[in-house]
């Protein structure tokens, strides 16, 4: 069994339901919708127990809770799926089948749906002995970056900017090239042109709101407690002693153009 892969699903379901933990919270208490705690009482009760499970995940190395977990979630992602589906159909009016489509993708072309497939199979995944570099791990970003490139294309037809266009190609290529030629390195480059956009785009949301006390409070939580974050600093951790000898790099020419000035 791959720990470290283990390691990081559990981080990462943990991550991803503090997140909507911590946006339900804000809502009630800085939001102005009206709702109250009591309103979202049952909410608060599922994600504390989500928490948990990626908390027992990542402590107790149980993969058998994963592996259960993860079972259950395909199934309820199933179900929402097709209760959606049923619902939109039978409205009068609708925006059409393009936008169902659109959001019957959202469901599945996502991060989180790698993640419950790929721990019904974990234990058949190893570090090989004497490896410096975690196959598994890399695989596994490699994956999530063509998912979420792949999710892009999905929405490329209502935003078409440059940014959008660009991202999408990079981290589809990205995700290709890391499989193809089990390249940490374009992984590497990648995860910081992703925090970048990620910073951008939060960025961006809270000067679009004027800078709002609420808008402000959630981009730090949706930066800070981002599952595609945590997905990004862990291509670091593929090859630790590659990514050490970049980083002795970067200081060192850091240092000669403090040097220099």
């Amino acid at each position: 069994m791959n720990l470290a892969l283990l390691r990081v699903f559990g981080i990462l379901i943990a991550v991803h339901e503090l997140n909507r933990l911590v946006r339900l919270l804000l809502q009630v208490t800085m939001g102005d919708e009206g709702e109250s705690f009591t309103d979202i009482a049952p909410m608060i009760l599922a994600s504390v127990a989500i928490i948990l499970v990626g908390i027992i995940v990542f402590a107790k190395k149980s993969a058998r809770l994963l592996r259960v977990f993860s079972a259950i979630m395909i199934i309820v992602n199933i179900v929402g799926a097709i209760n959606f589906a049923r619902v939109y159909l039978g409205l009068q009016y609708s925006p059409g089948v393009g936008f169902l489509l659109q959001r019957l993708a959202d469901h599945f072309i996502n991060m989180f749906m790698v993640v419950y497939f790929v721990s019904l199979f974990m234990g058949n995944m190893k570090t090989p002995e004497g490896s410096r570099v975690n196959l598994s791990l890399l695989r596994f970003c490699a994956v999530v970056f063509l998912v979420d490139g792949f999710g892009f294309l999905v929405h490329i037809g209502y935003d078409h900017s440059v940014p959008v266009v660009i991202m999408t190609a990079a981290s589809i290529a990205a995700g290709v090239v890391a499989l193809a030629k089990n390249n940490t390195l374009v992984l590497k480059a990648f995860a910081v042109c992703s925090i970048l956009w990620l910073l951008w785009t939060h960025i961006e949301f809270v000067r679009t709101n004027m800078f709002g006390a609420y808008h402000v409070t959630n981009a730090i939580v949706g930066i800070v407690l981002s599952a595609h974050l945590v997905v990004c600093i862990t291509t670091f951790f593929i090859d630790v002693e590659e990514s050490k000898f970049y980083l002795q790099k970067l200081k060192a020419l850091f240092f000669k153009w403090k040097n220099l000035t």
